[in-house]
């Protein structure tokens, strides 16, 4: 059987409400950055697969391939270091962190792989 790449091998995540809409924030916020910046020539736009990623969380879904679990966990790592308002969000930055870290691990237990 042949090897999937990492664009085309998926996983489904279970995330709780919680945890679903601070990612859905994150992303939204992390594709709007360089709309809203002041100096917007400072800020790179994000990989595709964040916006694919935004787009399937969008339409109730939770099936990422795993380059869009790339670009999540960069995402989020940022957004975790950060010390803006996200520090409220901190817990579910760290459970997202986890779920995602363990899904393109492969021990995410709640997890189906194609």
């Amino acid at each position: 059987m042949p090897e999937q790449s990492a664009h085309t091998q998926s996983v489904t995540l279970s995330l709780p409400l919680e945890e679903r809409w601070t990612l859905h924030h994150v992303l939204l916020d992390r594709i709007e950055q360089e709309r809203t910046a002041t100096d917007p020539t400072t800020i790179d736009p994000p990989p595709v697969e964040v916006f694919q990623a935004f787009e399937t969380l969008d339409t109730g879904h939770t099936r990422f391939t795993i380059a869009q679990l790339d670009a999540i966990q960069t995402v989020l790592a940022a957004y975790h270091h950060s010390p803006t308002w996200w520090e409220l969000e901190r817990p579910q930055l760290e459970a997202l962190l986890h779920h995602v870290s363990s899904a393109i691990d492969g021990r995410e237990p709640a997890v189906s792989a194609d």
